[in-house]
């Protein structure tokens, strides 16, 4: 077994590698799949780049935290065993920092990096903010739904794009790896990643998010190929009339500086959407969740430094009852569980998933 997946991972370089040097080679299966089954829906930049460039862009299987949006969307039902009356939680294994998603309690990967601030110098309502590693600047990580309004303003920084070293492998490949903790020693010597390596740490933590349960009445799964995660998404909604929701940000990110909402758009399928975040992995996987009650919206934000026009996707979590009441969220925000909406946006490359109501009759 071990043999034929190195032989299938082999072929999978050697494509990809090809690929990249062509540049307008034929679509991948992926690609083609993609378009037959979302006619109506381009596929995003992020996902193409994942198909078409991974190598030639990515150049360690380790991805700075640095370059991790503030805080990390995965996880739902981590041990709060280990949680801390403190404000200060942040990047950890690569992975990023706190998790957003994580409504039952701490974030296993944290660190003592960041500095969480309360919403006191902000505008009424608009959010909370952060201060990354002990630096001067901040930015907005959760946010009232008040503030999705025209004429608020954010400050947000944009961190650069950073995927996965191999990008999404191809079906048979990806299905072909055991992706469990158990089997991870074996994938570590598939791949060749030294088990005392920084990567460890970060697919240890991937593997543990995916396989540890979510909060009451809500279910999530993760996607290791580009066809698992459409059809996933699928089966969730209960349609396969679906559409993608992703922000539009620069690929090389972007630096502090606030922004002026110009645009709200209402994302109609809900309330229950699918969001798709990535994780750390030697290559692409989405760890995707129901959203709970929620509201969605794309907002267009321009930037005060002038020409830096964004577009967001933003989730407003209108039921937060069943939420860890140490939640980050609702000390910065000074909320509770079961109170006003909590806000967040989504960074470049991960996805909503939205039922498609003006075409779909499920």
């Amino acid at each position: 077994m071990a043999r034929f997946l190195v032989a299938l991972l082999a072929a999978t370089l050697v494509a990809v590698q090809a690929g990249g040097q062509l540049g307008h080679a034929a679509p991948a299966t992926a690609e083609v799949f993609w378009r037959a089954v979302l006619p109506h829906s381009p596929l995003p930049d992020a996902v193409l780049r994942l198909l078409k460039q991974p190598a030639a862009e990515a150049t360690s299987f380790v991805r700075d935290p640095e370059d991790r949006p503030p805080f990390d969307y995965r996880d739902y039902s981590r041990s709060s065993s280990d949680d801390e009356p403190s404000k200060r939680t942040g990047a950890a294994s690569g992975a990023g920092g706190f998790d957003y998603d994580n409504y039952s309690g701490a974030d296993e990967r944290r660190g003592a990096t960041d500095e969480y601030k309360a919403p006191s110098s902000s505008p009424a309502g608009s959010g909370a903010s952060m201060a990354r590693g002990g630096k001067a600047e901040t930015t907005t990580v959760f946010f009232h739904e008040e503030a999705v309004r025209v004429g608020k303003r954010l400050p947000f920084r944009f961190p650069p794009a950073t995927p996965a070293a191999l990008g999404f492998l191809p079906r048979q490949v990806a299905d072909s790896v055991p992706f469990t903790t158990a089997a991870l020693p074996g994938v570590l010597a598939t791949f060749g990643v030294a088990s005392d390596s920084a990567t460890v740490a970060s697919m240890e933590a991937t593997l543990r998010a995916c396989e540890s349960p979510t909060i009451a009445g809500e279910s999530k799964f993760c996607a290791t190929s580009l066809e698992a995660l459409v059809e996933r998404a699928m089966g969730v909604l209960g349609t396969r009339d679906i559409r993608p929701v992703t922000s539009t940000l620069p690929r090389a990110g972007a630096p502090l500086q606030t922004y002026a909402v110009r645009s709200v758009r209402p994302v109609e399928g809900g309330p229950v959407f699918v969001a798709c975040h990535d994780e750390a992995y030697p290559y692409t996987v989405y760890r995707c969740h129901t959203t709970g009650p929620s509201r969605a919206y794309m907002v267009d934000m321009e930037g005060a430094r002038g020409g830096d026009a964004v577009t967001i996707a933003t989730v407003c979590h209108t039921d937060t009852s069943l939420w860890n009441p140490e939640h980050v969220s609702f000390k910065l925000l000074g909320t509770k569980p079961g109170g006003t909406p909590v806000c967040h946006l989504m960074p470049y490359g991960h996805i909503i998933w939205a039922k498609n109501v003006k075409r779909s009759t499920a």
